[in-house]
């Protein structure tokens, strides 16, 4: 109980701290931004003056505000700014190196403005993680995965990293978690959001330190930067970043019979029921318009047989039918949440309203399941119709 407390004061002041950055962001000028260019350029690092913090189809991360052609040095950071990896010889790799990383950062938070690290740590956002919500909105996942194993990065702290789970150290956590890449923490790296079907940027380490480099061709002004934080499922994404990408999502859920299935979905209902390895590596490596990862898809569910299809569907049937919700009622849930928020004179830093938006986080959340699946369920049947049809049409 003490734990949870903790976790719920701690995350309604990073709500707050959110909403103050988001006013910024949505300003002409992002202050922040610019002390930690300045901040970096000072200790070494250099920045394409190219890249700014913007918005792009309405959501907030790095955007090109020129053309910026291919192989074009985003970013160079030296090893003195990163909190991990220290050289070339001395890289983050273990759970020590990692408990390390977390709890230098928790020192130089406590420090607050007296720390080196202050203008990259006070500009740091935190998403909302279902490890710091309350059983009740945890339960509203029904089941879904990452409901399970929603309190895992907590488990591991406590169980490997030595020191107390105050709030620096708590905020350093979910830091690491959301934000660290394979050298550590590195400052304004890790302003570029993720999506694997359009990433232009890659992480790539030096002798002095880490460059970004724009890769798959040229970025148009006005595009977005991407990372690839590589091929994940859409709950460990939830889990650990706090959102689900568009496409590719990659979706999974265990039968009652205790079977695993699989699916990439992708956009107009196209999917790829049980995907290989070579096929999520496909996706992963590649760089192509929307219209090349669908044909992807559509060339894997040809090699599927009849009998694994209808084994999908089957199953994904039954697992809708489990749930004690319907869309419909989600819908309806979402709405009266809505109204809940708005009719409440609720605090911005209140529990109250922390647990509404938890639960309408995790309302959410199954929906875009249900619906995911259900996309599927159809792409599969309708691929098993067709198969049905050749064979019958052969008999004949």
């Amino acid at each position: 109980m003490a734990l949870l407390s903790l976790l719920l004061a701690f995350f309604i002041t990073i709500v707050r701290i959110q909403a103050i950055s988001d006013e910024s962001a949505n300003g002409a000028n992002d202050e922040g931004f610019a002390r930690l260019v300045n901040w970096t350029t000072k200790h070494g690092g250099r920045i394409d003056p190219r890249i700014k913090v913007g918005m792009s189809n309405g959501i907030r991360g790095m955007v090109a505000m020129d053309d910026i052609e291919v192989g074009a040095q985003l970013l160079f950071c030296p090893w003195k700014l990163i909190i991990g990896s220290s050289d070339m010889n001395n890289q983050m790799k273990s759970e020590a190196d990692m408990c390390k990383v977390v709890q230098d950062m928790a020192d130089e938070i406590r420090l607050g403005a007296d720390s080196l690290w202050y203008p990259y740590l006070n500009h740091i956002e935190l998403p909302r993680l279902p490890a710091m919500w309350s059983q009740a909105a945890v339960d509203e996942l029904q089941n879904v995965p990452p409901s399970q194993d929603a309190m895992r990065h907590i488990r591991w702290f406590q169980q490997t990293c030595d020191g107390p789970l105050d709030d620096g150290a708590m905020k350093a956590l979910v830091a690491f978690i959301s934000r660290a890449n394979e050298v550590g923490m590195t400052p304004i790296y890790d302003l570029l959001n993720h999506h694997n079907g359009k990433r232009n940027a890659k992480l790539s380490i030096v002798e002095d330190g880490v460059q970004l480099l724009v890769v798959g061709g040229p970025i148009r002004k006005g595009e977005q930067l991407y990372l690839s934080y590589g091929i994940k499922t859409a709950s460990t994404m939830y889990r650990d970043y706090g959102f689900v990408e568009d496409w590719p999502s990659i979706w999974n859920y265990r039968s009652k019979t205790g079977d695993n299935f699989a699916f990439v979905l992708f956009p107009d209902g196209v999917a790829a029921i049980n995907p290989t390895s070579e096929l999520l590596k496909s996706i992963w490596h590649s760089n192509m318009p929307l219209g090349e990862y669908q044909i992807l898809a559509e060339t894997h569910m040809k090699t599927l047989a009849l009998a694994d299809l209808e084994r999908f569907v089957i199953s994904a049937r039954d697992h809708l039918d489990g749930f004690p919700t319907t869309l419909k009622d989600d819908d309806t849930m979402l709405e009266e949440k809505k109204k809940a928020l708005a009719n409440q004179n609720l605090a911005e830093s209140s529990i109250a309203r922390s647990n509404i938006e938890d639960t309408m986080s995790a309302i959410k959340y199954r929906s875009d399941f249900k619906r995911a699946l259900i996309s599927a369920v159809l792409h599969a049947d309708a691929m098993g119709s067709a198969l049905r049809e050749q064979t019958s049409s052969e008999e004949l």
